[in-house]
């Protein structure tokens, strides 16, 4: 297979940006090794990654033998001193933290918001993230929150806050001094994981995500997608049993009137015939409760199901399960198994499931990450001038 030549310029930049993102996603890793996964020339390599290194992005690492070449090289790594601000807006909390840029949380604080208006959020974002950066030197922001960014600049709706047309990163930046991204919260949990958690390493796979919604990000080839258009359905609308249970929305059997942790209180609560939160509905179920355990039972049950369409869907065979009711797997899992297997060929390869409970700090992380990947698509690249031939 040929190598690139990468001559000064705009592709010279680009590629320069390519190989920071090869390294934060995937360093320590030894020059030869970036030039490989980036079908470069060990000499264009090493023109990109100078400018990298004596900017302080990324830094070089102790003397080892470079796996492909055999010889003694120093591999390169991201500078462990930058740091991103993540947070996630909740209808009534911010959760905020601070990480490096390997996406390891290092300050955390939350925030309760008196108010879900955009001018009172954006108010709270710029005091947490004034807070925090009271005490860290930090490079950008990312927000997380329910609802569909246009361009990781403006909120175009978000069901969950009533906002429509929101122009909220530039008004936390004016607040702030931070460059901001903002981004729907599943997709930034998403793309935490396929950088720096359950996903490194995995091309394709789903995440799905239980609570106070639905959620479901896939990355395929690579790359997550998305969602171009804010009125598209979404996962928790997939229906998976008409005969099921009414949604908020009245639609019935949907993965939200079965999964979301709102839909599971009121079912048990009503057999109950007393108000009971989602943890006691678990540890109800977990002690035999009859009407606990059937709601529990039937929605794991969902789950699967809803596992199961999402694979064959899509071919992904690695699936994710986190997000704040993620329980509700671990308190069933043999239910989780049997929706899975109803709607499968028995021929069909097993689908490999990992579950990962995840507080909101966590999706905070997932802000943080956004901004992480924002700041290595426009981190700016300066070449030394090219030296001139010598004359006679």
């Amino acid at each position: 297979m040929s190598v690139r030549e990468v001559a000064p310029g705009t592709m010279a930049i680009e590629s320069a940006r390519a190989t920071a993102r090869e390294v934060v996603k995937n360093g320590p890793l030894s020059r030869s090794e970036v030039a490989r996964r980036l079908d470069l020339s060990p000499a264009s390599l090493t023109r990109l990654a100078k400018p990298l290194v004596d900017s302080g992005l990324l830094v070089e690492g102790e003397p080892q033998a470079d796996p492909v070449h055999g010889r003694i090289a120093r591999p390169l790594d991201v500078s462990t001193e930058l740091r991103f601000l993540g947070v996630k807006v909740n209808l009534d909390v911010l959760y905020a933290v601070v990480t490096n840029a390997r996406a390891e949380i290092v300050e955390r604080a939350t925030l309760p918001l008196t108010s879900t208006d955009p001018e009172s959020v954006a108010a709270a974002i710029a005091e947490i993230a004034g807070s925090l950066a009271a005490h860290e030197t930090v490079e950008s922001m990312g927000v997380a929150l329910g609802g569909h960014s246009l361009d990781g600049q403006t909120v175009g709706v978000s069901r969950s806050l009533d906002w429509h047309d929101v122009p909220l990163a530039s008004t936390v930046a004016a607040a702030t001094g931070l460059r901001t991204v903002v981004e729907n919260d599943v997709l930034s949990l998403t793309q935490a994981q396929h950088w720096f958690g359950m996903g490194r390493g995995h091309t394709d796979f789903a995440l799905i995500t239980v609570g106070l919604g639905i959620g479901c990000a896939l990355v395929i080839h690579d790359r997550v997608v998305r969602r171009e258009d804010p009125n598209t359905p979404t996962a928790g609308h997939f229906v998976i049993d008409r005969t099921g249970p009414l949604c908020v929305d009245g639609h019935r059997g949907c993965a939200m009137a079965y999964l979301s942790s709102g839909s599971i209180c009121q079912s048990v609560s009503m057999g109950l015939g007393r108000v009971v939160g989602y943890d006691e509905v678990l540890a109800l179920a977990s002690a035999n409760d009859p009407v606990a355990s059937r709601v529990v039972t039937e929605s794991a049950e969902a789950l699967g199901r809803l596992i199961s369409s999402v694979s064959m869907l899509t071919g992904i065979q690695d699936v994710l399960l986190s997000g704040e009711g993620i329980a509700l797997a671990t308190t069933a899992p043999d239910a989780v198994a049997a929706g899975i297997a109803v709607d499968r060929p028995v021929w069909a390869r097993p689908i490999a499931t990992r579950i990962e409970p995840m507080d909101f700090y966590e999706w905070a992380r997932g802000g943080a990450v956004v901004a992480i990947q924002d700041y290595l698509d426009t981190y700016p690249v300066e070449f030394a001038p090219a030296r001139k031939a010598a004359t006679a």
